[in-house]
């Protein structure tokens, strides 16, 4: 792809109003400018969703840490059993080789190495 000068471009726009017809391309663009809003709107959504999430107060635990559930990262009561968000239970997990009781959400002991 080389460098698009003038003419190309005439020649891009000419083709656009031959494919599409002169009273569809103010459509288009206003479709357009209608998507990049909505997307944007989305992104500013998001970003103020991620910025709440980090200013709420965490719930704390019996042992002083955030208690949050390891599957879907929601807070969560220090007493539940189970999250309220995706029904995981909070149990925290033994080990059946060495008896060691792990943090939740761990796939291997953290004393003996055993697949949990």
């Amino acid at each position: 792809m080389g460098n698009l000068g003038m003419p190309e471009l005439l020649i891009i726009v000419l083709v656009i109003v031959i494919f599409f017809g002169a009273k569809k391309i103010p459509e288009l663009a206003q479709g357009l400018g209608k998507g990049m809003k909505e997307f944007r709107k989305a992104t500013r959504e998001i970003q103020d969703d991620s910025e709440d999430d980090a200013k709420a107060p965490a719930l704390k635990g019996p042992d002083g840490q955030n208690v949050t559930c390891f599957h879907c990262s929601a807070q969560v009561a220090k007493d539940a059993k189970y999250c309220p968000s995706c029904g995981t239970s909070l149990e925290l997990p033994t080990c059946g080789h060495c008896g060691r009781v792990n943090a939740l959400g761990v796939k291997f002991c953290s004393e003996c190495g055993s697949k949990m």
